[in-house]
């Protein structure tokens, strides 16, 4: 993804992320303490205010801090007992934490079990107090279906269900009962706004207000003013439309992200080079944070963006995450996973994924110890060094395709590790490349990735060694182009009973004898980056009457290569500019046809036939019909698109068979090679995520391949 991401970074308001001045001489610095054996690095998962400037802490290793943020309306550096208060320990149960003004905090469990406990504050200045009776009762099983929940000012709480769908909970109780009127509506969720996949939708503020990133990095408000579940008329501000309070506040600039009574919290993800510690807190403050709708806009103090603490680091998965020692493995292969883990056990479980989960076991569950493991110095691009935590060997009889090594922690916790086991030769006739090296350059555990501070330049070497964050597995309820999205594209194959052999994208720059075995390479949703060496075995395999189907959008956009042991990715030129190949003279549009054009991004429409094509045999659709009106990543062309003019003049011989219909959307085309071999590009992000709404679409993508067999 690329010409938002070259926008300067700002967090709405005066400051300039980055750019805010140093803690006052003589205030000191917040440096909250740190267990011993933790791992300063991630010493934290959550961050959760309280209000009046509480903040819960929920530490890594299971502890709960108290900090109370005295400077909270005026952004000073004030603090009571700057390194925060111990009140709790064994809370690394929780995946997500919510908090009240009145000392509830709300902890969800992945088995969808929601958790009631109080803190009752003795003395504010020292954050003393004791646990409520019925602290630790569980309130709510039913959240479990629930992609994200936020939330928790008086007892609302938000969940947003894999397609986006927002629903409104109250727990009215407050003392950790739940029998007959503890919850509004007996427990069941309202459902009070639809499809919203285009938000992170995971902070909300008192009165209604929600804060969403839409992806692009804009922070948008809404405000559901109704309160009570109901969705009628009036039951938001502004007829429930968004309004632009700011941009900067994707993960590229933040690992954490939180905010009381218009006064917002981000840790900032650290800009100096050599990269540092992801720690610093800062301040902003929005005045009108409840009457966005009805002022000229958002009015941000002008000291937003103050330093106001240091020594918060934050991962969410901190207290489960792995990796493993490879991308890939056949069958008969050892694999080494590594596990860092804050509860005394674990268990891992190998799963190929096709379609929704749980999928097929490969090895059944087998039980370990947990233990937290230290990051390495320089582990962004030396990687993680921890120690292995167990082995599995991939069964001899395994089918390739794409698996995950699922860790399950208490409570129905899960983490995965993917993995591809590809075949020992090749054995099906089409081959399915999975773009690791995409989704390794936006995954964002640790703070820094490809696109972290974009308008920073300096060289990006990031490691393989390490956990994926954007390892979305189950629905994520946002827009997707990572692994949930090569899942919509493994389970059209699988509908389809299209068999296939599985790599990903370091399995082609390894070795290319296995691609000329095949009549067909299939890419998935966005195979943006590439080595020179797996540029050219896709070239030469085309140029010997290979055949390719490209179901993506953004595609061979920018080069990459690999260190010399072959575990970390090198981003950009030794300046740190982008490293476009169509600034090398090798545009995208000289393999496929056509090449990222940037004017429609997050834009996004239906595709309109121009020509006839063998391959809109029975779907009915002719010239001026209209298909993908809808899909998971809304309509099929979108978010990010090619076009055969993207990168300069056109290709000769290239077809055009449909077109996005939004200005400067998408080019289908088909392009034969002469010699037997021929592209077909659908020149979107956006297609794969709408075959199961379109069965003319998907019969056109079946078309396609089939002809190629």
């Amino acid at each position: 993804m690329n010409n938002v991401w070259n926008r300067r970074r700002i967090l709405q308001g005066a400051a300039v992320l980055g750019g805010a001045a140093l803690l006052p001489a003589g205030t000191g610095s917040l440096s909250p303490a740190v267990a011993a054996g933790q791992d300063r690095e991630q010493s934290q998962t959550h961050m959760v205010p309280g209000g009046n400037g509480i903040i819960y802490s929920l530490q890594a290793d299971g502890r709960l801090k108290w900090f109370r943020h005295l400077g909270w309306q005026d952004g000073s550096t004030r603090w009571a007992n700057e390194a925060g208060r111990e009140i709790g320990a064994g809370w690394q149960i929780h995946t997500s934490l919510l908090a009240d003004e009145t000392g509830q905090l709300f902890g969800l469990c992945g088995d969808g079990s929601l958790w009631w406990h109080r803190w009752v504050l003795t003395d504010p200045a020292t954050g003393a107090g004791y646990w409520a009776a019925n602290t630790n009762a569980v309130i709510h099983r039913g959240f479990g279906g629930f992609s994200s929940v936020f939330g928790g000012w008086n007892g609302v709480i938000y969940a947003v269900d894999p397609n986006g769908d927002l629903y409104w909970f109250r727990y009215l109780a407050g003392d950790g009962t739940n029998g007959p009127g503890a919850w509004a509506n007996g427990g069941q969720g309202s459902l009070i706004a639809t499809g919203r996949r285009d938000y992170d939708l995971n902070m909300a503020d008192r009165d209604g207000v929600i804060y969403g990133v839409r992806h692009g990095a804009t922070l948008d408000w809404f405000r559901y003013l109704a309160g009570d579940g109901s969705n009628g008329p009036g039951a938001w501000a502004n007829g429930g439309r968004p309004i632009g309070i700011g941009s900067g506040w994707e993960w590229g600039s933040t690992v954490e992200r939180f905010a009381d009574a218009g006064t917002f919290y981000c840790v900032w993800v650290d800009r100096s080079d050599p990269v540092g510690a992801d720690h610093e807190l800062h301040w902003y403050r929005l005045r009108n944070w409840r009457t966005v709708d009805s002022t000229v806009g958002p009015e941000w103090t002008a000291d937003a963006g103050r330093l106001v603490g240091t020594g918060f680091t934050v991962t969410r998965t901190a207290n489960l995450q792995g990796y493993a020692d490879r991308w890939s493995a056949r069958p008969g292969d050892k694999v080494d996973v590594a596990v860092s883990a804050s509860t005394d056990t674990y268990q891992a479980t190998l799963l190929r994924l096709e379609g929704p989960l749980p999928g097929t076991v490969v090895l059944p569950a087998s039980s370990h110890a947990g233990g937290l493991q230290q990051l390495q110095p320089n582990y962004r691009s030396a990687g993680c060094g921890w120690r292995p935590s167990f082995s599995l060997t991939v069964p001899a009889g395994a089918r390739s395709g794409f698996h995950v090594v699922q860790l399950t922690g208490p409570h129905g916790m899960h983490r995965y590790v993917p993995l591809v086991i590809r075949p020992v030769k090749p054995v099906e006739k089409v081959a399915l490349l999975l773009p690791f090296l995409t989704h390794n350059a936006y995954n964002h555990w640790g703070g820094h990735f490809q696109y972290s501070w974009d308008d920073h330049p300096r060289r990006r070497t990031i490691t393989t060694r390490r956990p994926f964050a954007n390892a979305y597995i189950e629905g994520p309820g946002h827009m997707d182009v990572r692994f949930y999205g090569d899942l919509l594209l493994l389970r059209w194959l699988a509908r389809n009973e299209i068999a296939y052999d599985c790599y990903q994208d370091l399995d082609l720059h390894s070795a290319d004898a296995w691609l000329n075995d095949y009549r067909l390479l299939i890419l998935a949703s966005h195979p943006e980056y590439w080595t020179p060496t797996m540029r050219a075995r896709v070239e030469a395999y085309l140029a010997n009457g290979g055949k390719v189907v490209y179901t993506g959008g953004n595609g061979m956009y920018e080069r990459v290569d690999l260190s010399a042991d072959g575990t970390a990715v090198l981003h950009r030129d030794t300046s740190g500019n982008r490293w476009l190949w169509r600034d090398q003279g090798r545009p995208e549009s000289s393999v496929f046809g056509v090449a990222y054009n940037g004017a429609s991004f997050m834009e996004f429409a239906p595709y309109q036939v121009d020509n006839d094509h063998p391959f809109l045999a029975g779907t009915g659709l002719k010239p001026g019909d209209t298909f993908g009106h809808t899909g998971y990543n809304f309509a099929a062309s979108g978010w990010e698109v090619d076009s055969m003019d993207g990168a300069g003049p056109l290709q000769p011989g290239v077809r055009r068979i449909a077109h996005g219909t939004q200005n400067n959307g998408s080019e289908m085309v088909f392009w034969d090679k002469g010699n037997g071999g021929w592209v077909f590009s659908v020149g979107s992000l956006c297609f794969n995520g709408a075959l199961a709404y379109d069965p003319a679409m998907s019969r056109l993508l079946r078309n396609a391949v089939l002809s190629a067999l």
